[in-house]
């Protein structure tokens, strides 16, 4: 009796520290995302600082169907993946930028300037081979009241856990009265569902949501620009598996002894 009990207390002991440090921020990720608001308004009065320094309002700076981006610069994760690929479509994409569409990627952590903004746009931009179409992505920041009147609106939940954001991923399409008409999830989308999304959102249409997920399994190494296999991840889920399944082993052994006895 006193070995199992020990036996219960390791595995207790190795699975919160285990979990706890490896897992907890993807259990998060978890309840976070997007609660989509397709035919509802953007939040039209929120305040933005442009890449000029000036203070501008959301409903002045939408004039056409908008891609609406919001990330964090200094983000670990997702966000710079996803707005490589922004770059990429605005290159493929049949489409006009400034004509046809607008892109408007805005930081939801409001401790960032548009300096840090303005830098890593010009990461993308220098890959890009429509470069004239730097002027038709704009970066902005914004004040911490008028993020959250922002994110309300569009529906984007996000929590601050282990000094990062945990937030969702992907894109939202706007009509050019501020309309939303579509969530595109994810960080990687084909020419199509951009040119598909801005072409009804031109016409005010509400469209259903795309989904392009990425494996759990992976995370995204900034350096290098790719997704990496994340080997400690998928070592925590798995150790937990094991105990698990050991404990239960354990559990279900104790009973027949107990029916045998």
């Amino acid at each position: 009796m006193r070995q199992l009990k020990l036996v219960y207390l390791l595995i207790f002991l190795l699975i919160t520290n285990i979990s706890f440090s490896q897992t907890s921020l993807f259990e998060e990720q978890m309840k976070v995302g997007f609660d989509e608001k397709q035919g509802q308004y953007v939040a039209l009065d929120t305040r933005l600082v442009n890449e000029s320094g000036d203070t501008v309002l959301l409903g002045d700076v939408i004039r056409k169907p908008t891609i609406l981006n919001l990330v964090y610069f200094r983000c670990p994760g997702t966000c710079s993946p996803l707005m490589w690929g922004i770059s990429k479509f605005i290159d493929e994409v049949d489409l006009k930028p400034g004509t046809d569409y607008q892109i408007i990627t805005i930081s939801f952590d409001y401790t960032e300037t548009i300096d840090l903004g303005i830098k890593k746009k010009e990461n993308y931009i220098n890959t890009m081979k429509k470069k004239e179409a730097a002027q038709y992505w704009q970066f902005f920041v914004s004040d911490s009241a008028d993020i959250a009147k922002l994110t309300q609106s569009v529906g984007f939940d996000y929590k601050f856990i282990n000094n990062q954001f945990v937030h969702p991923t992907g894109l939202i399409a706007l009509a050019a009265d501020g309309k939303i008409t579509r969530y595109l999830r994810g960080i990687d989308f084909l020419p199509f569902d951009i040119k598909i999304t801005m072409v009804e959102a031109a016409n005010g249409k509400i469209g259903p949501s795309i989904n392009r997920l990425l494996a759990i399994c992976y995370s995204y190494d900034d350096k290098g620009n790719q997704f990496v296999f994340n080997v400690t991840r998928v070592s925590a889920i798995v150790i937990i598996f094991i105990a698990i399944v050991i404990f239960l082993s354990l559990a279900f052994s104790r009973r027949k002894t107990k029916k045998v006895a």
